[in-house]
């Protein structure tokens, strides 16, 4: 985004080092009438900083406006206070845009928020209390970006944790929401669930209690409130959701998941949306509305016949790159934990989870070493697929992997010769995890949770950190370069 030009001021457009400029400063603080023009200046500065850093500039605003605000107007100086007030909102259009610049957001946002508290206890004009339309300002800059402001947003969401912003974010998003058709606009979409994404209504947030402005905590949050309101943004939200690009439906679902769902008032109409998400679409998309799902089947009883079908076919070779294969597993993990399951179902996936530990990155094959042990456990009688020999490899296993319905794989005639080849693998901790079958099995499961946040960098470092136990020695002399004595290939060449 382009910044603002000014005409630069003779006294301040040269170039000036940090201690000039906050001598300036405190020349213009300490002097008993303020000077306009070394004000304008300052902020002339902000618009046009090639002499000195804009971070500097808005730190250096901030230190002066926050002691302008909380002087009281004598006898005599309206008009210098109306011109102070004036440089003031130009300043605030200044750090709004500077909310976009990667380099100065967390900055400019930190000096809004700051002044955003001075105001609070020291009002502009005659309304008392918060500067709410400060908050839509700030709110309105990052909807109509021009591309969505990642680093704005999650210094914003940082401020979202003080029920007070939280509140007033959830009522300006009704207000400002798009009026058009969400396809029509990605761009603008996207920010505007970027920032309802912000929203956490939570136990966490809610017990902490914290508030931006201290004045806001004689005002109770009212979460019942609060929660009709993100239900009515939520109906606006599915209004104009119709036909929008993968990755906008993809964020739609997050948000859901992660935000709304728990808050709705009647989550069962959101069956239709979930069940043509999963049947329409594959890969993230299906993933997160499977997960929709297993939230309605927990709360609301629904019944998804097809469901374990589903999740089988998810598990595939190019989930290893999948965003969200950690959602995967994790939700494979409840829906597989019944022990009432059918056997032949639950040995599709124990196949399908094994055939795919082959081929997949190092950190995932220890999970679904991890979790294939766990399903023997829990289904005791799949632990004959361990010692069958009726299937010792690949051209010889009844285990049909092409097949999409789990129970007519095959897999329950089959037997695990794939855990038995990760034996051999190359990482040790893949190699170790894997010799799990060779003697009786764990007392008890393994917790998935703390490997699904694993990277195969965490593995290497593990194994950099791990003792050796065996060094590799030559006990013989060597005569010519490194070859042992009567080495096979000493008997045809001779080397120099």
């Amino acid at each position: 985004m382009k910044r603002l030009a000014a005409k630069k001021d003779e006294d301040i457009g040269e170039p000036l080092a940090k201690k000039q400029l906050q001598s300036k400063a405190n020349a213009l603080l300490n002097a008993k009438n303020v000077d306009i023009k070394t004000l304008k200046g300052f902020v002339q500065l902000l618009a046009t900083p090639e002499n000195v850093p804009a971070g500097e500039v808005i730190n250096t605003l901030e230190v002066i406006f926050r002691n302008l605000l909380k002087r009281k107007p004598t006898e005599g100086s309206e008009k210098q206070t109306h011109k102070i007030h004036e440089l003031y909102e130009e300043t605030w259009l200044l750090l709004l845009e500077n909310l976009l610049v990667n380099s100065e957001s967390s900055g400019a946002l930190k000096v809004c928020m700051q002044l955003i508290k001075v105001e609070a206890q020291h009002p502009l004009g005659p309304t008392k209390g918060w500067p709410i339309y400060r908050i839509r300002a700030i709110i309105e800059t990052l909807l109509n970006a021009e591309e969505t402001p990642t680093s704005a947003l999650a210094n914003y969401g940082k401020y979202c944790k003080n029920l007070d912003v939280l509140e007033l974010t959830l009522k300006h998003l009704l207000q400002v929401v798009p009026k058009e058709d969400f396809k029509d606009i990605p761009v603008k979409a996207m920010n505007f669930l970027s920032i309802l994404n912000l929203i956490d209504l939570g136990k966490s947030v809610l017990n902490t209690a914290d508030y931006h402005v201290e004045s806001a905590k004689s005002r109770e949050f009212s979460l019942e409130q609060n929660q009709k309101r993100l239900n009515d943004l939520w109906k606006v939200i599915m209004a104009r959701s119709s036909a929008v690009e993968e990755k906008l439906h993809r964020q739609i679902l997050v948000v859901l998941l992660e935000r709304v769902i728990n808050h709705l008032k009647n989550p069962i109409q959101l069956t239709d949306f979930l069940m043509d998400s999963l049947h329409q679409f594959d890969g993230p998309i299906a993933l997160l509305a499977l997960q929709g799902i297993f939230t309605l089947m927990q709360k609301q009883n629904i019944t998804y016949p097809d469901v374990y079908e589903k999740l089988y076919n998810m598990f595939y070779p190019r989930m290893f790159f999948n965003k969200y294969k950690a959602r995967l597993f994790y939700l494979a993990d409840i829906f597989l934990t019944s022990t009432h399951l059918p056997e032949n179902l639950v040995a599709a996936f124990v196949k399908r989870l094994a055939r795919l530990a082959l081929q997949s990155p190092t950190e995932d094959a220890v999970i679904m070493i991890r979790f294939v042990c766990n399903l023997l456990l829990r289904h005791t009688g799949l632990q004959k697929l361990i010692r069958a020999s009726n299937a010792a490899d690949e051209l010889s296993d009844p285990y049909n992997q092409t097949e999409t319905d789990p129970v007519k794989s095959g897999a329950i005639n089959s037997s695990l010769w794939e855990i038995t080849l990760l034996q051999k693998h190359v990482v040790p901790e893949v190699a170790n995890a894997a010799r799990f079958i060779n003697s009786s099995l764990p007392v008890m499961e393994f917790d998935l949770a703390p490997l699904l946040d694993r990277k195969e960098c965490n593995i290497f470092d593990d194994e950099l950190q791990a003792k050796a136990k065996q060094f590799a020695m030559n006990y013989e002399r060597p005569a010519n370069l490194a070859l042992p004595k009567n080495a096979f290939v000493t008997k045809y060449w001779d080397l120099i």
